[in-house]
């Protein structure tokens, strides 16, 4: 079990929900030690899970099926939010989300439970406009997100120190 990664993201998590702005550099400062800290191989898996949630979260508030506020699109701590997330995919999730088979059912529940509490805790900034409609698109993206990272090889995850 890779403690510092799960303690770490849940906290940057809750940092960048609540003091947006503010927790940007701190959690900046984390993802930066923890990067350095792979090979490059993972590195690289990062930056590309990093970028497919953004271009899919993006595609989700162009389809108006969640907004923010205070932007016409994603703002800069959510999009720390999914570097901070795929960091925590390729250290740590991806290998919790065996068996395959469970994969979905657990995107489906924490996917949508986690945008649910940034929508709470970020005061009203993150909307789901569609109501159960925004809910269940997200409950069908990460069931299918979630089953993409339980399926990522092996060796492109198991993170080793770098020298």
């Amino acid at each position: 079990m890779k403690w510092r990664a799960l303690i770490g993201f849940e906290l940057g998590w809750l940092a960048l929900v609540i003091f947006q702005f503010w927790a940007l550099l701190p959690v900046a400062i984390y993802i930066a030690w923890a990067l350095n800290r792979l090979v490059r191989t993972q590195q690289t898996l990062v930056l590309q899970l990093a970028i497919m949630g953004i271009v899919l979260d993006s595609l989700l508030v162009w389809l108006g099926v969640m907004s923010f506020t205070t932007s016409a699109w994603l703002p800069l701590w959510f999009l720390l939010l999914w570097c901070l997330f795929a960091l925590t995919v390729v250290e740590a999730f991806a290998d919790l989300l065996k068996p395959v088979w469970l994969a979905p059912i657990l995107g489906a529940i924490g996917g949508p439970l986690s945008y649910l509490g940034g929508a709470v805790l970020s005061g009203g900034i993150l909307v789901m406009p569609l109501g159960w409609m925004s809910w269940a698109s997200l409950a069908v993206v990460w069931a299918i997100l979630a089953y993409y990272f339980a399926t990522i090889p092996k060796e492109r995850l198991h993170a080793q120190m770098a020298s």
